[in-house]
């Protein structure tokens, strides 16, 4: 409130003082300016000072009373207010005015005087007024739809984490069951990737800590198998300073595990990652599995495609597509935007 006031106070005394220039442009034309008429002498200094005074307090308790009662849409109160504020300004003036003239100052004739300047400050509080609340509902809808962002967001991100540790926890569950010794470097793993998703939950992380989650979860799903498959993973990152949100990659390399098939004697998995000033590369390519069940690679697709239409909206190019007997999936995402 007290910012608001400060402004207020600042944007009235601009106003005034271009009042003031308005009522002198007459005499501007001939080359003359004065505040007041005659040798301003003190009296006439603490005449105007007190003018401006009294149109300040009906400016400000006009823009306060609007600060009541518009947002309350109590619409009477505030126009008896206003007029209230008015009258009171008015008569506060005349006898302001009266202790400094020596001839009697006629009501009537400084009715017709005053009625425009006290117009018109109501009319500028008013206005002031419009303007800043007009201002406050849009950076009120701008933070809504921030903290709406956010929240969608963190519901994303949160269903990648169980998903994840769902998958895991049932390939280790089936080397513990087979009894395999690969169960013991599973877990040591899983415990790895569970400390990145607790410790770099941020909404970015740098490029290469992403990449090396991804390989540390490449290196876990390995342990599934008694040989390791064939994969082929290509990197060149020139811009270590490179930042991406976490777990954005991980989902194309989910779906390939889960429904591509797997092989120890070709490359079935072959991932790019590069990066430019202000771009990320990122290409993952798989054989297809018999045992794929849909088109789209499930949730984990779906739910990263909402994260990065609600992160990089316009300043990202995603392509899903079956080439042969081949899944591909190219990313490109200008992360600087």
């Amino acid at each position: 409130m007290k910012k608001r006031l400060y402004l207020f106070s600042f944007a009235y005394l601009l106003f005034y003082a271009l009042e003031i220039v308005a009522r002198q442009l007459p005499g501007l034309v001939h080359g003359r300016f004065s505040f007041a008429e005659g040798s301003h002498s003190l009296s006439e200094r603490v005449q105007f000072a007190g003018d401006v005074l009294i149109y300040y307090l009906l400016a400000l308790g006009v823009y306060l009373l609007l600060c009541w009662g518009h947002p309350r849409k109590q619409y009477l109160p505030l126009l008896l207010g206003v007029l209230l504020i008015c009258t009171v300004s008015f008569f506060c003036s005349l006898f302001w005015v009266r202790l400094f003239e020596d001839a009697y100052v006629r009501m009537s004739r400084y009715f017709q005087l005053v009625v425009v300047p006290v117009s018109a400050q109501a009319a500028f509080a008013a206005i002031f007024y419009l303007i800043r609340h007009t201002q406050y509902k849009e950076l009120q809808q701008v933070e809504l739809q921030l903290q709406n962002r956010q929240t969608e967001l963190s519901f994303l991100r949160s269903q990648i984490n169980p998903h994840f540790l769902f998958n895991h926890l049932n390939n280790i569950y089936s080397l513990v069951y087979e009894q395999s010794a690969l169960a013991l470097p599973a877990i040591s793993g899983l415990s790895e990737l569970l400390r990145y998703m607790l410790y770099h939950s941020n909404e970015m992380v740098l490029l290469t800590t992403e990449i090396s989650y991804l390989k540390k979860y490449v290196a876990l799903q390995q342990l599934r198998f008694e040989y390791p498959s064939m994969i082929e993973i290509t990197q060149n990152c020139s811009d270590e300073t490179a930042q991406i949100p976490p777990f954005i990659l991980i989902p194309f390399v989910e779906n390939a595990f889960k429904h591509g098939q797997v092989s120890i004697k070709e490359n079935w998995l072959k991932m790019e990652i590069s990066n430019a000033p202000h771009r990320l590369d990122f290409s993952c390519i798989n054989i297809i599995g018999a045992n794929r069940k849909d088109l789209t690679g499930g949730m984990g697709l779906n739910n990263v495609k909402k994260r990065l239409d609600l992160l990089y909206p316009g300043f990202h190019w995603l392509e899903i597509s079956d080439v042969g007997n081949l899944f591909v999936v190219k990313l490109q995402i200008q992360y600087d935007k």
